[in-house]
């Protein structure tokens, strides 16, 4: 945390989702302070064909157009917030992880293209939210920058493994001055759960158990962060499903990245991944250091330095 500073890094391919990456990222600054740095990356990829293949000034060219096509599409800046935009190119995951090194957050537009539209670049999103050393926000295309419900959510699977997400969430809501509403989603292998969801007592006596353990995880945060107003959820649900109907109703959903093998593999776990294609509100992925995975029926739940493309 002390070595991050209040600049947010946003990374642009000129679409409507990218447009409000820098929309949020704008917001983000505005509330914190800093400056917001705008990134495309051209794609370092050989060319699909030997007969003609792609000069590298047009490839320049096209990302430049990019770039000040998603500006374009963003509108001015406020006054207030400093912007900068920059043109990369080479491999764009590893650049855009690169950049936000030290940055307060990584913004991109929710990349929810086919698979077949990804297949040179992979998708953005996903690939830098699994290996940033910061937080990275996914902001959908449906987002608007005027929602304002005053709810962050954050969703929580273990609560012992969940101490730099619920720093990051506790500030968030603080930032927002928002309501927290911590989501742990529960829900048995299929053959126990349908045998157990139909017992009203059971899943009361687990959704209660769950609910004591998040209130002794959160207790440090509540006394750190007084002014924030905390709400306790426990659903017996899918994990995925229950974050996703969950970000109806927010301004921001947090999650954490969790450390799958040994040593970590640099990926996100299935419930992550469904959350960054289907959420209705933008995701923050927060990494956690050496959190093991476990398995846990009790709770469930999932480069060189910028070039200037403007003086």
């Amino acid at each position: 945390m002390s070595s991050r500073n209040h600049d947010v890094v946003v990374g642009v391919d000129g679409t409507p989702a990218s447009a409000n990456a820098i929309r949020y990222a704008r917001a983000e600054a505005a509330r914190n302070g800093g400056a917001v740095d705008v990134v495309h990356v051209v794609p370092d990829v050989p060319a699909l064909s030997g007969f003609q293949p792609v000069p590298p000034d047009e490839l320049m060219a096209a990302g430049r157009a990019a770039l000040e096509a998603s500006l374009a599409l963003a509108g001015p800046p406020p006054r207030r917030v400093e912007e900068r935009s920059h043109l990369r190119r080479g491999h764009v995951v590893p650049l855009l992880t690169e950049a936000g090194r030290t940055a307060r957050a990584v913004v991109l537009g929710s990349d929810r293209r086919p698979v077949s539209m990804r297949l040179l670049t992979g998708n953005v999103s996903t690939g830098v939210s699994a290996r940033s050393t910061v937080p990275v926000v996914s902001v959908p295309e449906t987002w608007s920058v005027d929602r304002d419900t005053r709810v962050v959510v954050v969703g929580v699977k273990h609560p012992e493994h969940a101490g730099a997400l619920l720093t990051e969430a506790f500030e968030v809501a603080r930032e927002r001055r928002s309501r927290l509403v911590v989501l742990h989603a529960w829900r048995l292998p299929i053959a126990y759960d349908d045998l157990l969801a139909g017992d009203p007592g059971t899943v009361q006596d687990w959704a209660g158990r769950a609910v004591r353990e998040l209130e002794d995880a959160i207790a440090p945060w509540r006394s750190s962060h007084p002014d924030v107003d905390v709400e306790l959820r426990c659903v017996h649900d899918q994990a995925a499903h229950a974050l996703v109907t969950a970000s109806e109703e927010a301004d921001e959903l947090l999650l954490v990245r969790r450390s799958h093998g040994l040593p970590a593999a640099a990926h996100l776990g299935s419930t992550a991944r469904a959350v960054l294609l289907y959420a209705h509100c933008p995701i923050r992925v927060v990494p956690a250091v050496h959190v093991p995975v476990l398995l846990d029926l009790d709770l469930e739940a999932a480069g060189a330095p910028l070039e200037r493309a403007s003086s």
